[in-house]
């Protein structure tokens, strides 16, 4: 009669071969008190049977106390993580938030001595000012809860040449006001080897999110692209995502089939190579004096980061002084008859 598991069997080899020679005995009738002695094997079976649940019981137990262990270590870990984000969010509005508030605080002291008048240039002034520090608290907050996987996401199938296509559109106003031209390339470029149509390829993302991320870079190409210049966005499917000089890859990542990368390439006066490393972190402002006094927290590119981020992407970015810019992200891409379902995105991507 077997017992247990392998492991079990090799602690108590010597038990099992004794109980299996004594009911071998008893079997043969090999001794004169059979009864008691296959009484005493019985009892010797159900003590052995007992020792072996015991020895389950304390292994199971062992495991999960381990399993306890890593969860409380994952807990503290995760509560250190929010700590540090929480004192992160602190400093960065206490650095941030002093220039426009002290601003604000010198024209109403200006009003209030009577040094100067409270006309509509004045109070259109301090009105922009209270609006940047209501846009900068909350890209701190965006951006904090992003870095924590607390900002939920909501991932839908989307079909990428129809949410390609829709993307122009939503910017050319702007794009007319500042007198740059916006184009978009027709056709999504494809990869040889991948041997597919553009129209069948989908995504899982979520499109307010990713939206933003758009807009992010495509804002920051109009900005920074002289009048006469050109915006162009192109879209390319391909096995894996380009390289750049400035790349950021998520911890965790994944393999979907292929990949969908959104490229937006501008005419203005280019970064320095210096620079490079540091455009996708909190308040880093590149470029010369004259681009860093351009409106903005220096935000926009952090946030488009951990979004990008959340959808198991990558971000970059290539330039060139006065030869423009291009910045790029990549996300996973699936075939229209493969890819999984809606309910299966659902909820944040933890990396």
């Amino acid at each position: 009669m077997e017992f247990g598991t392998t492991s079990e069997q090799d602690v108590f080899t010597e038990e099992l071969r004794i109980l299996r020679a004594a009911k071998t005995d008893v079997a043969n009738g090999k001794t004169p008190e059979q009864r008691q002695y296959e009484q005493l094997v019985q009892h010797y079976e159900k003590l052995l049977k007992t020792t072996m649940k015991l020895s389950r019981i304390s292994d199971i137990q062992g495991r999960t106390l381990k399993e306890q262990e890593q969860d409380l270590k994952n807990a503290h870990a995760d509560l250190q993580n929010l700590e540090q984000l929480r004192r992160q969010l602190i400093s960065d509005i206490s650095h941030e938030l002093r220039t426009p508030i002290t601003s604000v605080q010198g024209y109403i002291k200006a009003f209030l001595d009577n040094v100067i008048q409270p006309d509509d240039m004045y109070l259109s002034m301090i009105y922009q000012k209270l609006l940047t520090i209501n846009q900068l608290i909350s890209d701190l907050f965006q951006l904090s809860t992003l870095k924590a996987n607390q900002l939920p996401l909501h991932f839908k199938r989307t079909s990428v040449p129809q949410w390609f296509v829709s993307i122009p559109g939503k910017y050319e106003l702007e794009a007319d006001r500042q007198q740059v031209t916006l184009l978009l390339d027709p056709v999504i470029s494809v990869e040889h080897s991948l041997g597919m149509k553009p129209e069948t390829a989908i995504l899982f993302i979520d499109t307010v999110r990713m939206e933003q991320v758009v807009t992010n870079l495509l804002d920051n190409a109009l900005k920074f692209t002289p009048r006469g210049g050109t915006v162009r966005i192109s879209g390319r499917l391909s096995k894996s995502p380009p390289d750049a000089h400035s790349l950021f890859k998520p911890e965790k990542t994944i393999d979907p089939p292929f990949w969908f990368t959104l490229t937006v390439e501008d005419t203005g006066e280019g970064i320095n190579g210096n620079d490079l490393p540091y455009i996708f972190e909190r308040f880093y402002r590149a470029g010369s004096a004259e681009s860093r006094a351009v409106s903005g927290a220096g935000l926009g590119l952090a946030i488009s980061k951990e979004i990008v981020n959340q959808h198991g992407g990558q971000i970059g970015a290539d330039s060139e002084p006065g030869r423009g810019s291009r910045f790029h992200f990549s996300v996973p891409a699936y075939d229209g008859t493969e890819a999984p379902s809606d309910a299966d995105r659902t909820v944040p991507v933890n990396l």
